[in-house]
């Protein structure tokens, strides 16, 4: 997978390759997670060429492909006469926002405080299952600190949560 990877990272600065605009400023053309590939590209047939051709070689090298039955293009704000080229040039169905990746809801705008229900749902749900149990007041609020402060630190080492969100919790503690 490493050389798969300098191969996107040479293809993107040396061919018309056009980055996604949300990962230009870092320079990120893929992303590996086990057996799992996800390639970020700006919604312009030059591009998805480029990655296709570089998957292609890969093929041919390793003899790893993609499993078209499995894998999915996600298109966001993408002109539909582009999209309609590039579905048929890369031969994948189109997936489908908003869509969950290890647990993680993922987006392609940033999150907005209607989008946070999944974190404030999972926050009330420990609360009431903490209100059914026998346990003292020093207790209650050590699992409120400990617990509920930890699920928004994660959620916010993940995502820029919109600031009211992040109060809401910090007033359910």
């Amino acid at each position: 997978m490493e050389y798969l990877t300098r191969r996107f990272s040479m293809a993107a600065s040396k061919t018309s390759f056009r980055y996604h605009p949300l990962c230009k400023s870092l320079k990120i053309v893929n992303l590996c997670f086990a057996d799992d590939l996800i390639l970020f590209s700006k919604g312009n047939i030059q591009s998805v060429q480029i990655l296709k051709d570089i998957m292609n070689e890969f093929y041919a090298t390793s003899g790893l492909a993609i499993n078209t039955n499995k894998s999915q293009i996600y298109l966001g704000r993408v002109e539909s006469k582009a999209k309609h080229e590039i579905l048929r040039e890369i031969n994948l169905s189109e997936g489908k926002f908003s869509l969950k990746y290890l647990g993680i809801p993922l987006r392609p705008t940033k999150w907005k405080a209607e989008d946070c229900d999944v974190i404030l749902k999972k926050i009330k749900q420990r609360l009431h299952s903490w209100a059914s149990r026998h346990l003292s007041f020093a207790g209650r609020s050590q699992l409120i600190h400990s617990v509920l402060l930890g699920l928004r630190n994660y959620w916010m080492s993940i995502f820029i949560l919109p600031q009211s969100i992040t109060k809401e919790i910090e007033n359910f503690c």
